[in-house]
Formats: C-alpha cells, structure tokens, sequence
C-alpha cells in the first residue's frame, strides 16, 4: 500500500480534481502531491537515467517538483505537459528560473495530442498520471512516437494494481492496469523492450519501456 496517500483528507476532492486540478481546490492538491510524492518521483527516475545530454518530456506534470528533479540531471531542454491549466501554471511557477532561461516549456496539451515533433524526447516520465488517460494505449502509442530510437518510457505508479487502491479506484474512476497488463500494452503500442518492477517497501509500480 502506498505511503502518501493523497486520499486522506476528510474533504476528499472530486475526481475531476484528481485528472484535471482546477480553481483553489486544484492547487492545494498539487501543492500536496509535490510534497507527498517526493519518494516516488526519486525512485522512477534512479531508473530512467537521465544523462547530461538527454532532452526529457514530464507526461502530467502536475505541480512540477518531478520537472525540478529532471532539470537537475540534464543540460539540454526539458519540457511539461499537462491538460489542466492550473498545473501548467503551477509547474512553471515551481520552475520560474528555467522557464525564463529557455530550458524549461510547459505546455497545456493531452497524452493522445503531444506538441512535439517525432523523436525528439530521449526520455519520457509519468508519475501518478496513466491513471486518467482517456486511452491508455494512445497515450503509450503518441509517447513512443516523440522518443528518439533508443530513447526511454519511465511510468511510476503508487498503486500496483486495482486491488491496492482500495475504494479509490472505484470512487475516481481510476484505470490501474497491473505491471503485466501495462508491459503487454507497451509492447503492443511498439516498445521494444518492457521491464517492470515494484518498489520492495512500499509496494510502487514502475515501468521502463526502450523504443
């Protein structure tokens, strides 16, 4: 079971604030998943080995505090996406420095309809996002499409299947595929190798797909 759980809260938002953040309610959330989701967004990215040259892509960027880690790791742009404005708005704020110097684009954009040209992305994160994709196997497909031959998918989840989220799932209209169903989709949207693995404490799901 996961360790920071975002439900926990005696005034649960709706889902739509859990898919797409919006108005107060929205930004106290994301304001929540940066703190609460520090450990998770460490642990995706030990393996997406993000090197000083690559160009990375955040899928759901939410608050943005997984961009500021990238940002770290890499010299070349770094860029966000994300369907709720507030998040994209929330993102560049957390970001301000690199967004002034260049580095850093958040764009409001859907998983299905990525801005971006084919192959241009070495790596590509989602943390605690393929949840809410409309289409899970689009997403997969239009990622692939933007990664550079050779380049790398890293999904990180909380939740390593349904039955982990308890009511959760059921009440957010959540789409928690296990490791094997989400590696069977990768390979189906083209991945050429699919590794999964979960975290040994707090029971995580992360995904490391190569194109």
């Amino acid at each position: 079971m996961a360790t920071s759980d975002p439900f926990t809260s005696p005034a649960v938002p709706t889902e739509s604030q859990f898919s797409r953040p919006s108005s107060l309610t929205g930004l106290v959330l994301l304001r929540s998943m940066n703190i609460g989701h520090a450990r998770l967004h460490r642990w995706g990215l030990q393996a997406a080995g993000i090197q000083p040259r690559d160009k990375v892509l955040d899928v759901g960027c939410g608050g943005g505090r997984a961009l500021a880690r990238i940002l770290k790791s890499t010299r070349r742009e770094v860029a966000g996406v994300d369907h709720s404005p507030e998040a994209v708005e929330t993102s560049r704020r957390v970001n301000r420095g690199a967004v002034a110097s260049g580095r850093l684009r958040v764009l409001e954009a859907s998983v299905e309809n990525l801005p971006f040209r084919d192959g241009f992305f070495d790596v590509v994160t989602a943390f605690e996002t393929t949840y809410f994709w409309p289409d899970l196997q689009a997403g997969l497909i239009e990622i692939r499409r933007v990664l550079s031959p050779g380049g790398r998918l890293v999904v990180t989840n909380e939740y390593a299947d349904r039955s982990a989220s308890g009511r959760w799932a059921e009440r957010l209209d959540m789409n928690i595929p296990d490791g094997r169903a989400l590696a069977g989709l990768a390979y189906e949207a083209g991945f050429l190798t699919v590794d999964t693995s979960t975290h040994p404490h707090h029971g995580w799901l992360r995904l490391v797909a190569a194109r």
